[in-house]
């Protein structure tokens, strides 16, 4: 045999000893507690979701998951801690989309939007609107919009962040309606809420609608591209021909690079999860659209949406370039 050969076949065999090793590696996961990062504070959509969530996930894998708060820069903060943790499956977040597909557009991460993550599962679509207090002045999205015409400046909401879609979607209205009104960001949806009950804003467009749903505030506009089933009465963004609405979705990511038979075996385990009573009865009580969303199929969509709000924010006049390049 000559070397050639030899060193050949040596390859060949590391090679598949290799090849066992990582599917053995996948074969055993999880053997050890994980990780789940929320970046997004106590109380509010994300947080609750993932809690709700959370149980089903531990009885499909047989381990704990250990929900720790992250939080700030609209999601940005917990994910960019992620991306510098191993991709062997024991640091997942939970997040929204929005931190991929719009936030990087206007800041600089240190993160890459669509290079530095495993986009493992979407398990939610939101539903959110603008909410104001029971005793507010108005009783209509239109009396508010003639509000601010007047009193330029003077109506103030409240959002979980900049550059989040709830944020950006308020700025989109003002630019069509040609009014100003003042943006005042809190560092998730519970914060952003509790400003608004308190008098301290005039109204929060908000990640849910969950507080209207339980009377404690109302609804002025929904935000999704149809009528919400929940709220029938109230029109949409799309209703009033502002032709921009809030497609964010709830999901868990990790790092790049992950091995996809764990990813497979964490599909499967946060799908087993969206089937019990806990993850219904959230449901219920929040608002939001379950979904069963895995991650080749999530990939392209966040890879679409961040080609689509390029195209929309140019065309409005909100961006000229991305603060952070995708890759």
């Amino acid at each position: 045999m000559t070397a050639r050969c030899r060193i050949l076949r040596w390859t060949v065999s590391a090679l598949a000893l290799v090849a066992v090793f990582a599917t053995g590696a996948a074969a055993e996961y999880p053997e050890k507690p994980i990780t789940m990062y929320c970046v997004f504070p106590p109380g509010g959509t994300v947080d609750t979701s993932i809690r709700a969530l959370v149980p089903g996930a531990e009885q499909a894998l047989g381990r704990n998951i250990t929900v720790v708060t992250k939080d700030g820069g609209t999601g940005t903060v917990g994910l960019a801690l992620l991306a510098e943790q191993k991709p062997d499956g024991y640091t997942l977040a939970s997040g929204t989309s929005t931190a991929i597909v719009r936030v990087p557009l206007a800041r600089k991460m240190t993160y890459k939007p669509l290079g530095s993550f495993t986009f493992v599962y979407a398990y939610a679509a939101v539903a959110s609107g603008l909410l104001v207090r029971p005793e507010s002045p108005f009783k209509t999205f239109k009396e508010m919009v003639e509000y601010a015409r007047q009193n330029p400046g003077k109506v103030t909401y409240s959002t979980m962040g900049a550059g989040s879609p709830l944020h950006v979607i308020m700025e989109v209205i003002a630019m069509k309606e040609k009014i100003k009104w003042t943006h005042v960001p809190y560092k998730g949806t519970a914060p952003a809420e509790t400003a608004a009950l308190g008098g301290h804003v005039d109204a929060v467009s908000a990640g849910d609608v969950n507080k209207a749903l339980s009377g404690q505030m109302r609804c002025l506009l929904m935000h999704t591209k149809e009528k919400y089933a929940r709220l029938p009465d109230v029109p949409t963004t799309i209703d009033l021909g502002y032709d921009y609405y809030n497609d964010t979705l709830i999901s868990v990511y990790g790092p790049a690079g992950m091995d996809p038979a764990v990813v497979k075996k964490l599909e499967d385990a946060f799908a087993k999860a969206q089937e019990t009573p806990a993850w219904k009865q959230w449901l219920d009580q929040f608002g939001l659209v379950s979904i069963n969303m895995r991650s080749g199929e999530y990939t392209k969509f966040l890879e679409n949406g961040w080609e689509k709000e390029i195209e929309i924010q140019k065309a409005l006049g909100v961006l000229k370039e991305p603060a952070t390049p995708p890759k």
